[in-house]
C-alpha cells in the first residue's frame, strides 16, 4: 500500500538538507498556505473521471481562473487588474501548481484527461501537516528556472532550505530579500566563489553577478518558492514600492531553530530506564550500556553523524532481518537521537559552564549518570567492571581510528597535543586514569558498595566529559 513516507521524509530533510521538522508540527490540524489549497483544487477538480484538457494539453480556463485567484500571493495579485485570460501558459500560479503535482506524482495524463494517480488518493486522505511536508519537500526537484526567463543556476535550488533556515533563525521582520542574502553570503562565504563563476552576466545590460544573485535569489525563492507555500509573507509588491519579506508563524511552527536541543528526549534516569523496558518488552537483542558507549563517541566527531545512518549502520553490523531488524532500528534510531540532544544540551556554547541555568544542569548530569549506572550489572564487582571496559574500547577506538592518535607512543601527552587543545587534553587524560584505576582497584572490591559505586560514578563522569571536550573543541 502506497504512503507519504512522511518519517522518511522527515529524516531526509535532516540528514540531506540539515532542516529539523518541528515535531508538534504533525499534530496541527489546518496548515494555512496557499499553494496546499491549490493542490487541493486542482486534485478536486479532476473528479473520478479525469478533468478533459484543452486541445494543447492545458489546464480548462475555468480551473486555471479558480487556481489564480482562489488565494493569490501579494506579487501575483499585481497583474489581476491586467488579467483578462485565464490561460495555463500564461498563469505562473497555474502552472507552478500543475508541475509540483506532476513532480509529487499526484496527477498523470492519458488521451487528453488528466487523472488522478493512486498515490493521490493517500495524499488526500492525509492531514494537512503531512500534505505541506510532503508537498515541500517535492517541490525542491522543481526546477525554478522553469518560471522565469533568468539563466538557469541550480545554485539557487540547492540554497533554499538554507536560506528558509536563515530566515526562520531570525527575529519576524520585514527585510529585503537581499538583506537575507547577505546574512547566506556571510555564512557560507564559500559560496562567494561560485557565484562569480557560474552566473553569466547579461552582455547587453551588464551586471554585477552579485546583483544578478540577489535577484534571481528575490524571485525564485522568495516570490515562486516561500510565499506561495506561505512560509514567507510579503509587502511591497508594487513596483514603486520596496519589496520586503518576513518569515510567518508557519515557518516559526514548522522548523526548528539550528542549534536547538529537544529536551523531552534527553537522556537521564528515567529516559533511559524506558529504553532498557522497550527493550524487554520488544524482545531485542540489544546490550544498552555497550550500545550506548559505541554510538556516544560519536559524538567525538564534528559535525555528527546523522542518527539515520548510525541506526542503519547497528542494524548491519549484528545482520538481522525482517521484522527484528526493522524493530531494532527504530529503537536505535530513537536512541541516537536522544544522545545527540544530550550531547548538545551540555556542550552547547550560550550555556556552557552552566550560566543561569547552572544548578539545572547540574541536576540533569547526576541523573544522566545515575541512569547510565542503573544499566551495569552489579551482582559482583568485576561484572561491572567488566561492563565499563566497553567505554574504555571505544574511546580509545575513536582517538586511534577518527583521529590517528598513535597509543603506542612513548608520550601520549605530546601525541594528543597534534589534535587537541589544552582542556581536550586533561580530560581524555581524565578518562584514561579514571578507567585504569576502575581496572586496577574495582576488581578488588568484594561487593558493590559505595566506595565501588563513588569510583563507578567517577569513570561514567570522565568519559561522559571527555567525550563532550573532543567535541567542543571540534567546533572551536
Amino acid at each position: 500500500m502506497k504512503t507519504l513516507e512522511i518519517e522518511k521524509i522527515i529524516d531526509e530533510m535532516d540528514d540531506v538538507a540539515s532542516i529539523k521538522i518541528n515535531p508538534s508540527f504533525l499534530n496541527r490540524e489546518e496548515v494555512n498556505s496557499p499553494i496546499l489549497k491549490q493542490v487541493d483544487l486542482l486534485l478536486n477538480s479532476i473528479g473520478e473521471k479525469g478533468l478533459k484538457l484543452t486541445a494543447k494539453g492545458n489546464l480548462p480556463t475555468k480551473v486555471v481562473k479558480e487556481l489564480v485567484l482562489c488565494c493569490p500571493t501579494e506579487s501575483d495579485a499585481k497583474y489581476f487588474k491586467f488579467t483578462k485570460r485565464f490561460i495555463e501558459d500564461e498563469q505562473i500560479p497555474a502552472v507552478r501548481v500543475r508541475v509540483l503535482c506532476e513532480v509529487a506524482k499526484l496527477i498523470k495524463v492519458s488521451k487528453g484527461k488528466m487523472h488522478h494517480t493512486k498515490l493521490a488518493q493517500v495524499y488526500m486522505k492525509a492531514s494537512d501537516a503531512e500534505k505541506f511536508i510532503y508537498l515541500l519537500w517535492q517541490f525542491a526537484e522543481v526546477n525554478l528556472a522553469y518560471f522565469d526567463r533568468m539563466q538557469d543556476l541550480p545554485l539557487v535550488n540547492g540554497i533554499a532550505f538554507i536560506m528558509l533556515q536563515i530566515i526562520r533563525d531570525r527575529p519576524k521582520m520585514f527585510r529585503e530579500p537581499k538583506v537575507y542574502n547577505a546574512f547566506f553570503v556571510e555564512e557560507f562565504s564559500i559560496i562567494v566563489d561560485k557565484i562569480v563563476k557560474e552566473i553569466k552576466v547579461d552582455s547587453y545590460f551588464p551586471k554585477d553577478p552579485f546583483d544578478e544573485f540577489e535577484s534571481m535569489v528575490e524571485l525564485r525563492l522568495f516570490k515562486n518558492f516561500f510565499v506561495p507555500f506561505g512560509l514567507v509573507e510579503e509587502r511591497g509588491a508594487d513596483y514603486k514600492e520596496v519589496y520586503e519579506c518576513a518569515k510567518t508563524e508557519l515557518l516559526d511552527a514548522l522548523l526548528m531553530p539550528v542549534g536547538m536541543v529537544d529536551e523531552s528526549i534527553m537522556l537521564n534516569k528515567k529516559s533511559l530506564h524506558t529504553f532498557q523496558q522497550r527493550i524487554k518488552k520488544e524482545n531485542l537483542d540489544i546490550e544498552l550500556f555497550g550500545d550506548f558507549c559505541y554510538i556516544y563517541v560519536q559524538g567525538a566527531r564534528y559535525p555528527l553523524v546523522p542518527a539515520s545512518v548510525i541506526a542503519d549502520n547497528m542494524v548491519v553490523a549484528k545482520r538481522h532481518i525482517g521484522s527484528l531488524a526493522e524493530k531494532e532500528k527504530a529503537f536505535y534510531l530513537d536512541f541516537a537521537n536522544a544522545i545527540e540532544q544530550t550531547l548538545k544540551y551540555f556542550t552547547r556554547l550560550e550555556v556552557k559552564g552552566g550560566g543561569s541555568r547552572g544548578d539545572e544542569m547540574k541536576h540533569q548530569f547526576h541523573s544522566f549518570i545515575d541512569g547510565l549506572y542503573a544499566l551495569l550489572p552489579k551482582e559482583k564487582p568485576f561484572k561491572t567492571v567488566e561492563a565499563m571496559r566497553s567505554a574504555m574500547f571505544y574511546f580509545m577506538d575513536m582517538l586511534t581510528n577518527v583521529y590517528g592518535v598513535s597509543l603506542l607512543s612513548s608520550d601520549i601527552y605530546t601525541e594528543c597535543k597534534k589534535h587537541f587543545g589544552e582542556e581536550a587534553i586533561e580530560d581524555i587524560g581524565a578518562v584514561v586514569f579514571t578507567l585504569g584505576e576502575l581496572e586496577t582497584k574495582g576488581v578488588k572490591f568484594k561487593r558493590v558498595n559505595r566506595k565501588f559505586e563513588t569510583m563507578v560514578k567517577e569513570a561514567l563522569m570522565a568519559f561522559i566529559l571527555g567525550v563532550m571536550s573532543i567535541h567542543t573543541d571540534r567546533i572551536d
